[in-house]
């Protein structure tokens, strides 16, 4: 009898687990696995939407809009996590410090989340998949009174959703 109840149980939380379609659920495990398997990312979630950003990892130098090479591994460990979850969509949005004038740092900041999105194509991510916005040097996430706040502002960040997500 005991034996009977632990079977049911188990076959309760399979059946539970396997009907998880909900588009929370769905962003809920590609969260858990982004967390272990895209490196010194941070993320987090936000409703349905998953945000992930490389707080530790210079992505850019001043002043230029191709991707470091220390920044693409991390970027491609985030592409396989993309391949393996088709559902997701995402934005990139592409930031910088607030050295130089608007019109520059909207420009070159549009340049790096375009960068970005031709190393997670390189990557077998469908553009598709992927939208990109220069958002300049607003929403600092560091003081740019020093270089490490600067440095830390020169950044992507990428919001991450359901594709199958009902948009209100």
């Amino acid at each position: 009898m005991k034996m009977v109840k632990v079977t049911g149980a188990l076959l309760v939380m399979v059946m539970m687990f396997s009907a998880c379609n909900s588009s929370k659920c769905y962003m809920k495990r590609f969260k858990k696995k982004a967390g272990k398997e895209v490196g010194t990312s941070n993320v987090s979630m936000r409703g349905d939407s998953v945000r992930v950003v490389y707080p530790e990892v210079t992505i850019f130098d001043f002043n230029k809009d191709e991707v470091k090479p220390e920044a693409k591994m991390s970027i491609q460990r985030l592409s396989t996590l993309l391949n393996k979850y088709d559902r997701v969509n995402f934005v990139i949005n592409g930031y910088t410090d607030n050295v130089g004038t608007e019109d520059v740092n909207l420009s070159l900041s549009q340049k790096r989340a375009d960068n970005t999105k031709a190393v997670f194509q390189a990557d077998g991510v469908s553009p598709a998949r992927m939208q990109t916005n220069g958002l300049g040097a607003s929403k600092p996430v560091m003081s740019n009174s020093t270089d490490a706040g600067r440095q830390a502002n020169r950044r992507v960040e990428f919001l991450m959703y359901d594709k199958k997500a009902k948009k209100k």
